[in-house]
């Protein structure tokens, strides 16, 4: 029998809970981290060329860093180390699977791994009759043929066909070939099993004519012309191919069923990257244990210092963010306490990539419900591989051979203040928006239609995506839900069910509608009524019946324009915090609200922020500093200070005063300070070696004021001055102006800030004494320069087979010609003194 870890059946258990709940020591205290508030990686296997000793070495060194764990990915191999692949499913691969498994219990951390290589699942057990299939209509006649997808990336041992994703059959036959290796007593599972995002390219498998007879009740061979598009009205085409759709994703659903159902014999849960296929998404993601969305490229922020260089971002991809809630919104429906992202893929060029371009990027998912972040990634490499070590082509490089390690811990720190709140009580959103995508399938163009993360003009674009976008802007939570979570009554939780402009909308999707508005609870329908049914068996009669049930019901309709009055009439509670520029996610804990808060635009928040339930006190905790304090009140509102780029939690208490330190509101009290000076700069980590000391009394790049090492340097380097502090200020706020990339600054030798993102600026003044101050900053560079150098000198580093590696715009590889990265501190660096507001010293 398969052992299975003691956190993993916890973490089994903990599934079926409503939500998880907060374990804090005391009301201004965060929580005590948990395994899984702490943030994952993509952990690829190069050729699965790995051993024991360095699995360890690559999960202690994540452990160190503040990582919760690890996704085995075994991939294609690096060149000069054939001998040492290891093929996929065997004995040896089996025993390194359960060492990292059982290493990283002992670590206090999981470990997840793919069911198969690379992506997607598939390999050399694919017969013709299970394979990844397309459908030929010739002369009347269908034929099913391979759809020429392959395993890409695939480990050594598993390349070969993908397996038909509309096929539970295909999945169970597939995964037979994973019970004989992971069936011994010596076998650790992973915490998860995990399937990357719908990345084939079939259409059809033999079950379906079957299949679609049984589910959509009349036989789809007689109506073969008119599903390929070769004759029919533009109506009934539609019709046809909207029932081939929806039989596509319950096809797919099945099959997904069937994988989830395996993984939960063996005692794993389930991570699902349901984005991409041609099925109804919420009922994708809801039905594995851990929903997963991802975001690929780089946002566009107003956040002042945010770099955007041109030549560092591809300038098609960019998240969505309305896209990563449909996995929330899964989650949350289906009472899920995780739902993962896939984060921070090419949001820069390899090796360009800052902490603080890292961190917008999370803020913005968490922002949209998601609590469980995955880096992607870091790549095993053996401790004795030659600098750069093991990478893969499309990855954040988030592994101890790159400079921003050495700072990352204090992203992953922050990742995990926000995760252990963001997981702990449960969501609190109280709009339930309908996504009709019956419309979407009814088109008589193509045939299925992929519902991609990298064109979601399919929700964007939509009637659902625009009304999506309004309740946003107007400060309203709320959850997408599909016609089988509403009919299976999952809606109980929501406050108010608001239906978009919808064409196509099914019977008993309508019946559990106007049975809800029946019961007292919000309904508001969009401009119109559904206008018709979908699909095409039986259309006259189902037609009559929606007339029948649309009767009396005109009075549920309203203007679009007039959703934000229509919803202030009701218990939906509205967040005014929108309209004064702070971002926010809502959820509920035993005695009160969590809010996780957000400035994301460019202007400087410090006003009265009214929340949009009562409480009767509130607590402020900031996840980068981790320090909190009690809010300043008025009423239902709470003074808060946000700069641009910053968070922070709020933490209310529906009928307790709490007490504790208050949370300080600090104003200017006169011109900042230019640290002005002969600078002291030490080289202390990095390399290839380190630089040599440099004195200046100018702030620039070392790259242009040091020696020839500074030019291709990768590390840290100690900026040390002395500095005089007047007295009188309440407080001091230093600012290190312009910072390539990350910071920690000490004053009199002790730990005073750690700046690593937006903004680059901390009160410090506990820390100074009037007279004189000894000041050091610690600065981290981007090992850009470094991997520059390597290229321009032809050392040949890139050793890997198959795609090799490739720039963010899937190019060659080749940093010889890129300018030289600043790196240091530019500056200036200021010293603000501070003053409490005055509402305060009242």
């Amino acid at each position: 029998m398969t052992k299975t870890r003691v956190f993993i059946t916890t973490f089994l258990v903990t599934l079926i809970c409503p939500y998880g709940q907060m374990a804090a020591a005391g009301d201004l205290d965060w929580p005590e981290p948990s395994t899984f508030n702490r943030p994952g990686a993509y952990w690829w296997w190069m050729g699965s060329a790995v051993d024991k000793e360095n699995i360890t070495w690559n999960l202690e060194a994540m452990r160190k860093a503040g990582m919760g764990g690890g996704t085995i990915v075994p991939i294609y191999g690096v060149k000069g180390y054939e001998k040492k692949y290891i093929q996929h499913l065997s004995p040896e691969f089996v025993a390194m699977v359960s060492h990292a498994s059982k290493e990283a219990e002992r670590l206090g951390m999981w470990v997840d791994m793919t069911t198969g290589t690379g992506w997607p699942f598939g390999g050399p057990m694919v017969t013709d009759e299970y394979c990844d299939a397309t459908v030929d209509f010739k002369e009347g006649k269908i034929t099913q043929k391979f759809s020429g997808r392959n395993v890409k990336r695939a480990a050594p041992g598993n390349s070969g066909k993908a397996i038909n994703p509309f096929s539970a059959e295909a999945m169970a036959f597939y995964l037979s070939h994973f019970d004989i290796p992971f069936s011994g007593n010596d076998v650790v599972m992973p915490r998860a099993m995990y399937h990357d995002s719908f990345e084939f390219k079939g259409n059809w498998c033999r079950e379906l004519p079957e299949e679609f007879s049984r589910r959509r009740g009349y036989d789809l061979t007689k109506y073969l012309p008119e599903l390929f598009g070769r004759r029919g009205d533009a109506d009934t085409v539609a019709r046809i191919k909207s029932d081939y759709r929806q039989t596509l994703s319950d096809l797919h659903l099945a099959y997904l069923k069937e994988w989830v159902k395996w993984s939960e014999s063996k005692g794993c849960t389930t991570r699902n990257q349901a984005h991409g296929s041609p099925s109804n998404l919420l009922d994708l993601y809801a039905a594995s244990g851990i929903p997963e969305t991802e975001i690929f490229g780089a946002s566009v922020f107003n956040i002042p210092g945010i770099r955007r260089d041109k030549s560092n971002v591809d300038g098609r991809n960019y998240p969505r963010p309305l896209i990563n809630r449909m996995a929330s919104s899964a989650a949350h429906v289906a009472a899920k306490p995780l739902v993962a992202a896939e984060a921070c893929t090419w949001i820069r060029n390899h090796f360009r990539t800052a902490l603080s371009q890292a961190k917008p990027e999370i803020d913005q998912l968490f922002l949209n419900g998601i609590n469980h972040i995955f880096f992607h990634g870091t790549c095993y490499s053996p401790k004795d591989a030659p600098w750069p070590g093991w990478l893969f082509y499309a990855s954040f490089e988030y592994n101890p051979r790159n400079a921003i390690w050495r700072d990352a811990p204090l992203l992953n720190a922050y990742i995990t203040r926000c995760q252990s709140i963001l997981q702990s009580g449960s969501p609190d959103n109280d709009v339930a928006l309908y996504w009709p995508v019956y419309d979407i399938w009814h088109n008589e163009n193509g045939m299925q239609q992929m519902l991609t993360v990298h064109h979601p003009e399919w929700l964007t674009k939509s009637s659902c995506g625009k009304v999506a976008t309004q309740l946003k802007a107007d400060g309203y939570g709320f959850d997408f839900i599909s016609d089988r979570q509403l009919i299976a009554s999952q809606s109980e939780d929501y406050k108010a069910i608001v239906v978009p402009k919808t064409a196509h909308m099914p019977l008993d999707t309508l019946k559990e509608i106007f049975k809800i508005s029946a019961s007292g609870r919000a309904v508001f329908f969009l401009d119109n009524l559904p206008e018709d049914v979908p699909g095409f068996n039986k259309l006259e009669e189902r037609r009559v019946a929606l007339k029948h049930l649309l009767k009396g019901q005109d009075k549920l309709v309203i203007k679009r324009e007039k959703l934000k009055q229509a919803l202030n009439r009701t218990a939906v509670s509205r967040e005014p915090m929108i309209d004064q520029g702070v971002d926010f996610i809502r959820r509920r804990h035993e005695e009160g609200y969590h809010y996780f808060v957000a400035n994301m635009g460019a202007i400087p928040v410090s006003r009265w922020i009214t929340l949009g339930v009562p409480f009767a006190s509130a607590v402020i905790m900031d996840p980068r500093s981790a320090e909190s304090g009690v809010a300043i009140q008025r009423a239902n509102a709470i003074y808060l200070q946000l700069n641009p780029g910053e968070t922070r939690i709020i933490r209310t208490f529906d009928k307790r005063v709490v007490a504790g330190a208050p949370w300080s509101a600090i104003v200017k009290d006169g011109e900042p300070l230019v640290v002005k000076g002969l600078w002291t700069i030490s080289f202390v980590d990095g390399g290839p070696v380190l630089p040599a000391q440099i004195t200046t009394a100018t702030l620039a790049s070392w790259t242009e004021i040091g020696d020839k090492e500074a030019r291709r340097f990768a590390g840290t380097g100690r900026y040390s001055i002395e500095i005089n502090i007047p007295e009188g200020a309440d407080d001091w706020e230093i600012d290190l102006g312009d910072v390539r990339e990350s910071a920690r600054v000490y004053i009199n030798g002790k730990s005073a800030a750690s700046l690593y993102s937006v903004p680059y600026s901390a009160p410090v003044g506990k820390y100074l004494n009037p007279g004189r101050n000894l000041l050091e900053i610690e600065v981290t560079n981007l090992s850009a320069n470094r991997i520059r150098d390597l290229d321009f000198r032809q050392v040949n580093w890139k050793i890997f087979h198959e795609i090799n590696l490739v720039d963010h715009n899937y190019r060659k590889f080749d940093a010889s010609k890129w300018p030289l990265v600043p790196s240091g501190l530019l500056g200036p660096v200021t010293l603000t003194p501070m003053k409490m507001a005055e509402f305060q010293k009242k």
